[in-house]
């Protein structure tokens, strides 16, 4: 039994050495750094307190959240900010879930209310429209859950 429980703490010492950069094979994370509308690859969301909510975004019911949309080069390293300017839009499957207002003079966040009672639960899409060239990139399936 000891010996199983050491092995298991070096298994999980050897696991978070290998994990423990994002996205960079355990290095040091890259910085931010500018990038144009090609170079964007993926997309990460947080909350106002920097929580991130990629992987689960609750809603409150009756409450409004304030998503950010932070984005992301192939190499892991945030681009910040996108040549020329980037717009989010926010959409539900189903419809009914929720709905999204912009910010005003915050074109990466958008202010999302849960319209579908409690126990709900749905996905969430993103839409980047890049302002230097009118292209679009969608983003999809961020699981979303009324509470």
């Amino acid at each position: 039994m000891r010996s199983t429980h050491a092995g298991l703490r070096t298994l999980g010492a050897l696991l978070f050495g290998a994990c423990s950069g994002a996205g960079t094979g355990g290095r040091a994370p890259l910085p931010p750094g500018p990038g144009g509308p090609a170079d964007v690859a993926a997309v990460r969301l947080f909350d106002k307190n920097d929580a991130e909510l990629t992987f689960h975004i609750p809603l409150p019911k009756g409450d409004t959240v304030r998503i950010e949309v932070r984005t992301y080069a192939p190499d892991g390293h945030q681009i910040t900010p996108v040549t020329g300017g980037a717009e989010a839009a926010f959409s539900f499957d189903p419809a009914f879930l929720a709905s999204s207002r912009p910010v005003t003079g915050m074109p990466l966040f958008g202010n999302v209310t849960a319209t579908a009672p409690a126990g709900a639960e749905g996905a969430m899409t993103v839409t980047l429209l890049f302002l230097a060239d009118s292209s679009a990139k969608t983003f999809t399936g961020f699981p979303v859950l009324v509470h």
